[in-house]
């Protein structure tokens, strides 16, 4: 009796993660709903130190074959790993890094029509939140 080959694999049912940082008001949490609408599975501000399980599970889950997470400055000090943590997940689970950006006067712009703090804190102005923020990521 032949033997059949296996199937191959369709691109959809590759293993992929994203994730996604940058400034605070750049458009983060837009882009993860978007993902989460073409059928990833999505975290927002998930702790660093999960991230390395969280691209485990994704990898070896059965029904999970695309995530998306969101990694920004509210990680405070823990941010400080994450550039050695992305090159070890990298060689787990196939990752993509998106980094949105947008210009200083958009950003301060949005801050005061949502009358949200910035993550920094209200100690200083949006604009230098913004600085400071953009020179840590």
């Amino acid at each position: 009796m032949p033997v059949s080959p296996p199937p191959r694999p369709h691109a959809a049912d590759k293993t992929e993660l994203v994730i996604i940082t940058g400034l605070s008001g750049s458009g983060k949490g837009t882009v993860l709903k978007a993902l989460e609408d073409l059928g990833y599975y999505a975290v927002d501000n998930l702790p660093i130190d999960l991230i390395p399980k969280f691209a485990e599970l994704v990898k070896n889950a059965a029904t999970i074959r695309k995530a998306a997470l969101v990694v920004d400055i509210r990680e405070g000090s823990a941010l400080d790993k994450f550039p050695a943590l992305y090159k070890r997940i990298r060689r787990q689970v196939p990752t993509r890094l998106v980094f949105l950006d947008a210009d200083d006067a958009a950003l301060i712009r949005r801050f005061s029509e949502t009358r949200r703090p910035h993550p920094l804190g209200t100690e200083q102005s949006v604009a230098a939140s913004v600085r400071r923020e953009r020179e840590r990521l």
